[in-house]
């Protein structure tokens, strides 16, 4: 019995203390400075087992509904150049439902990306001559709901022993993705953490909401982030790496690109490192109905989804190379 009682004591406590942390994170958003997805998903999973032990909620099954488990882990080689094959074979474009709003596409540039975390795989690998060193590379392809601006949004059908497991970070332990080895190849080029295992992080917590495979997926993904290495913003980007540039700079040339509401669906994320600001991702808001053969100007959606950014008036791009800045 005072075990019991024990249990339900904790999971009050767990249940205020996620009320707080979730109420915080409402007021920080009108404020523009949000807390961490990887706290405000802790809240979320401390709250369901909190309801769950006080008996307010059923507790979900925990068979895993993740993506089918690949027979092997698949390593094709890097191909040569920056083509993409994915795009190609139509059989491997989405064709699921979407039950979203929009998508946001987040590309690192990942020179500065790994000044913040030195000791990444891909990091201590990263070179001069590798695809990103100077092209945006995936970091994910997010499902999201209009009134969800922190991109709470996700881990649709993942049991919970998945979601805590993917929230620990232990990744490279979470089930094999079932990959083509078109999808892949093309993927350890644009998607540099899959030495870290970053794909079945995207998978488990984003693509799983997305309404397709984990291949279609991926083929989208790859295909938009090849798309955006087109762009002349990809290309003044990489022309001034070593350089300050203004955040209206930048944004200024995406509405010339894009045209001047463009401006609107561009995010512009910086990190402090060593007290300098440098420019360590961007996240492009999308439609969800994306052709194959649409260019990337015209994937911006209809509604004003105004995404929010963290880099101050000026900032650096990052080179290859630590303390390079």
């Amino acid at each position: 019995m005072q075990k019991k009682r024990n249990t339900k004591l904790w999971a009050w406590i767990g249940l205020i203390l996620a009320f707080l942390a979730l109420g915080l994170n409402v007021l920080l958003s009108q404020r523009g400075s949000p807390l961490p997805d990887e706290v405000t998903g802790f809240a979320e999973d401390v709250m369901a087992t909190s309801l769950v032990k006080l008996g307010w909620a059923e507790e979900e099954p925990t068979t895993e509904h993740g993506p089918p488990t690949a027979t092997a882990t698949q390593s094709p080689s890097t191909p040569e150049g920056t083509e993409n094959a994915s795009s190609g074979d139509s059989t491997l474009w989405p064709t699921g439902s979407r039950d979203f709003d929009y998508y946001t596409l987040a590309l690192n540039w990942q020179p500065a990306f790994c000044e913040t975390k030195p000791g990444k795989e891909e990091c201590i690998a990263q070179k001069e001559g590798r695809y990103d060193a100077h092209n945006f590379s995936l970091h994910g392809l997010w499902p999201n709901l209009e009134d969800d601006p922190n991109h709470t949004f996700g881990y649709c059908d993942v049991s919970p022993t998945l979601k805590r497991q993917d929230q620990a970070n232990d990744w490279c332990a979470l089930p094999d993705l079932s990959l083509s080895e078109e999808v892949w190849a093309d993927l350890v080029v644009f998607m540099p953490g899959t030495a870290s295992c970053l794909q079945n992080h995207e998978w488990y917590k984003h693509g799983s909401c997305a309404g397709m495979s984990a291949d279609a997926y991926f083929a989208l993904s790859n295909h938009l982030t090849h798309l955006f290495s087109q762009t002349a913003f990809d290309d003044y980007v990489s022309e001034h790496t070593g350089r300050v540039v203004g955040r209206d700079e930048l944004l200024d040339v995406f509405a010339r690109e894009f045209g001047s509401e463009a401006r609107d669906y561009l995010s512009l994320r910086c990190r402090e490192v060593q007290g300098v600001h440098l420019l360590t991702e961007i996240q492009v808001v999308l439609r969800t109905d994306i052709s194959p053969d649409a260019d990337f100007g015209e994937l911006f959606p209809v509604d004003d989804i105004p995404p929010n950014g963290s880099c101050p008036t000026e900032f650096r791009i990052d080179s290859v190379g630590l303390g390079n800045f």
